[in-house]
């Protein structure tokens, strides 16, 4: 549905505003257009972020970078929430994932299983694992909200310029402001998503455009349609959990999701 129709929709359908509820012009509304599209937007976001459904692998500029010589960290696009797996392009096999903890612990190195031990230790080189767990970068608006990968071992210049290529899982990259936009969520979840718009609109103490009852009801649509698109992404996503005994101990393989 396009921005147009997600108002019209919001407006008629949900919100019952019509202009012969309000005194005045023919024209008077309860919202204006400005403040259910500011609410559309939220909704938008929070959506994407909640319910894990915007996957992408092929924005190059949010799923690709090259490495740098000497270079360890490297931050990507504000819109990513989590990377599912990073590749050298030209490789048959993803980059292991490895987080801080990881490299304190030994594991024997077998058909499943690297050992994140010697990560650290590893001279300058050819990446071989990637983490996304040690802090938040800054981003050009000064805020601590984009994800920082870590690469191991650190870069060396024979290996400088690889092209790294993700599949993660991001927010939108621009808002709904033009009639004609169309939402990057799965065209399912376009009406779920205007819960939230709902919500924001009638949740406030007024007499005339308030309905805290409804409000809620709609807040609650919405974070059960957020919470059935996560489960339905994580299914897609997670890879089962492994188990393995006699291996130096008791291990464990996780999903390579790692948020």
């Amino acid at each position: 549905m396009t921005l147009a129709e997600l108002l019209i929709e919001l407006r008629e359908n949900m919100l019952h505003d019509r202009s012969d509820q309000v005194a005045g012009s023919a024209s008077d509304y309860l919202w204006s257009d400005a403040t259910l599209t500011q609410y559309i937007n939220q909704a938008y976001f929070r959506f994407a972020r909640e319910a894990l459904c915007i996957r992408d692998a092929q924005t190059p500029n949010i799923t690709t970078f090259k490495t740098a010589a000497n270079q360890q960290t490297y931050q990507l696009d504000p819109s990513v929430i989590a990377v599912i797996s990073a590749r050298v392009v030209g490789e048959p096999c993803d980059l292991a994932r490895a987080g801080h903890s990881d490299f304190g612990t030994y594991h024997t190195p077998d058909s499943y299983f690297f050992d994140p031990s010697q990560l650290s230790n590893l001279p300058p080189g050819k990446p071989l694992a990637f983490g996304t767990d040690e802090y938040l970068g800054q981003t050009q608006m000064g805020t601590t909200s984009a994800i920082v990968m870590y690469l191991y071992p650190m870069v060396s210049p024979t290996y400088a310029g690889l092209p790294i290529q993700l599949r993660v899982v991001r927010e939108p990259v621009s808002r709904l402001t033009n009639p004609t936009d169309l939402p990057e969520l799965p065209m399912t979840h376009h009406l779920e998503m205007l819960d939230w718009a709902a919500y924001l609109a009638l949740r406030v103490v007024d007499h005339d455009a308030g309905d805290p009852v409804r409000a809620q009801e709609f807040k609650a649509s919405f974070e059960d349609a957020t919470r059935k698109a996560r489960l339905l992404a994580m299914r897609k996503m997670f890879t089962p959990l492994q188990h393995g005994f006699g291996r130096g101990g008791w291990s464990w393989e996780g999903n390579g999701y790692g948020i």
